[in-house]
């Protein structure tokens, strides 16, 4: 393998680690969101069962959701 090589292999590497932190940045602040509005709407009296159907998850995962 050549210097050229290297760098190539390396500076793939590299951007593929930026877009992962990236991606998950995303998800952390699209999770927290959502956490924000299963609260928002379990504190507004929403029924639980009919919040869990509508998000297609068990009712007991609403609690876990909110963590």
């Amino acid at each position: 393998m050549d210097e050229a090589q290297k760098r190539k292999l390396i500076d793939a590497a590299v951007k593929a680690s930026e877009k992962a932190a990236s991606a998950r940045a995303t998800a952390d602040s699209l999770s927290a969101a959502r956490r924000a509005a299963i609260k928002s709407a379990m504190d507004a009296g929403v029924p639980r069962q009919e919040l869990a159907d509508a998000l297609g998850i068990a009712r007991e995962s609403l609690y876990r959701n909110i963590r």
